[in-house]
């Protein structure tokens, strides 16, 4: 067997330099953390879950992150219209329920969609550009 130069064998050598995933505790459903406030559980929440789903989207705009979209639920076969904008709380939309009322300004749908467009190639220069429509836009900014 070959030992490197620390005296392992190659084979160890090579797991050590693996990359690890690392896995982020979830955030508790019952009991907020102490570190995060009522508002931040809830975002983490939704963020997390949505996170998992798999949904079914349609670009239904014109550009290819700051658009409107179809979100499709193929479980419920249930549809919502998603205005992304930016990656901050408050600055999208979705036509739930849940976004409707829970004044976070974000919602599993927003969370899910955002994850999904991140990672295309030049969506972080893209959201860091942020958002210059060539029209002007009035909308309602949700929250407390």
């Amino acid at each position: 067997m070959h030992e490197d130069t620390l005296g392992g064998s190659m084979a160890e050598s090579k797991r050590r330099k693996m990359k690890v995933k690392k896995v982020e505790p979830k955030t508790p459903r019952a009991r907020k953390p102490a570190d995060l406030s009522v508002e931040e559980w809830q975002i983490a929440l939704r963020r997390e879950f949505g996170r998992e789903q798999a949904f079914k989207v349609k670009n239904v705009g014109t550009d290819p992150i700051f658009s409107e979209y179809a979100l499709t639920n193929p479980k419920t076969e249930g549809t919502y219209r998603v205005a992304i904008r930016g990656t901050e709380v408050r600055s999208n939309y979705c036509s739930c329920p849940d976004f409707s009322v829970n004044t976070l300004g974000t919602c599993k749908h927003i969370e899910w969609l955002l994850g999904k467009l991140l990672r295309k190639t030049g969506a972080k220069k893209a959201f860091n550009a942020g958002f210059h429509p060539a029209y002007s836009e009035v909308y309602l900014r949700y929250g407390a």
